[in-house]
Parts: C-alpha cells; structure tokens; sequence
C-alpha cells in the first residue's frame, strides 16, 4: 500500500497504519530480521537488540511501535537496559544518542524522549513523543505528494525516528520502498 496524499496536514487512520505495518512486516521477512505483530491478547517476549554505548559497554534493546489514537501516528516504544539486566536511566538514554541528534533534542528534549508506562505491558518504557509526528511526516509526505511519489509511511517514519534511538532500518527496507514505488507508478502512469 503506497500513500497518496491529498490535504497538507496528515493524519495516520488507525485502518492504514495496520496496513502499512503488513506491509513493513512483508518486508522484514524477505530480509529475515524478525519484526514481528502481536496483538494485545499475545504475550510479548523479549525480543532485543543489542547495540554498544559510548562507553564499549553492550546494551541491549528492545523496540515496540503502537498506534497512538490520539495523536493519530505511531509512537516508538522502547527501553535499554544492560546484559546484567539494569535499565538504563533517562541520563544514560540521552548520554546514548548520537551527537547529531542530541544537538537538536537537547533544544526541547523531555518533549521528545520521555520515560512512560507502556500501554500494554504496564511496565516502563521510554517513547519518542509523537506530538511531532504529524508536522515533520506531513512535510515529507506533502514534498512527495507534489513529485507524483508514494511512500509506506511507516518505513518513512522509522527511517527518520530510529536513529535516534539506535534503531536503523537495513537499506534493502528504503530499496523494497522503492520498488514498491515503482510498482504503483507504473499500475497508476506516474513517474
């Protein structure tokens, strides 16, 4: 499914973010990196990732996207913790983002990482606020729109809101994106 969009403010019904997910999902099992859908009723393991601090030290991972009805977008869950199981702080979160990023959060940055109980698990987690979400997505999707271009939004969002996080798509998700793309270009005479 491709995004088309029309009116300059975008909103993510929660029908075409299940949809984009599907999608993405598609994806990641052609490249085999275990995204997985749950739904509330499943139980949620642990599935992590790891990735290293500043400091050498492995810390490991673990991301959820869930749709937030009221902001209308996805929102990133996540939370770190060390291989001997202590979490890591709001400090050591932000101490973890790389430079590029930290330079322009730290601008306004308990509005954009902040540590809540995950609506599902009830456990605490941190989220990159999706208060944003709409104004920094509708830009991008209103520039492709005006190229005759389609994107999935999720793949889009991701790409842009991971890194922050550690969390970075392979490259085949942005070729796949593409070929996705194409695909409708040419079933619909864009491009």
């Amino acid at each position: 499914m491709s995004l088309n969009l029309v009116d300059a403010d975008f909103f993510l019904e929660e029908n075409k973010f299940k949809q984009y997910c599907t999608e993405f999902l598609q994806y990641s099992q052609r490249i085999g990196d275990d995204w997985q859908w749950r739904s509330i009723k499943e139980d949620l393991d642990d599935s992590q990732e790891a990735g290293v601090s500043e400091v050498s030290e492995v810390i490991r991972y673990e991301y959820h996207v869930l749709y937030s009805c009221s902001y209308q977008a996805p929102v990133l869950y996540f939370r770190a913790s060390f291989l001997n199981g202590k979490p890591l702080t709001l400090d050591e979160i932000w101490k973890s983002v790389h430079e590029c990023y930290r330079d322009r959060l730290w601008q306004g940055p308990w509005d954009m990482i902040t540590q809540q109980e995950h609506p599902l698990l009830g456990q605490p987690f941190f989220e990159l606020h999706p208060c944003r979400t709409n104004e920094f997505m509708s830009s991008i999707l209103s520039n492709l729109h005006k190229q005759n271009k389609h994107t999935n939004y999720i793949i889009s969002w991701l790409s842009i809101v991971g890194p922050v996080v550690g969390l970075h798509l392979p490259l085949s998700y942005a070729k796949a994106n593409l070929e996705e793309t194409s695909d409708y270009e040419q079933k619909y005479g864009f491009g």
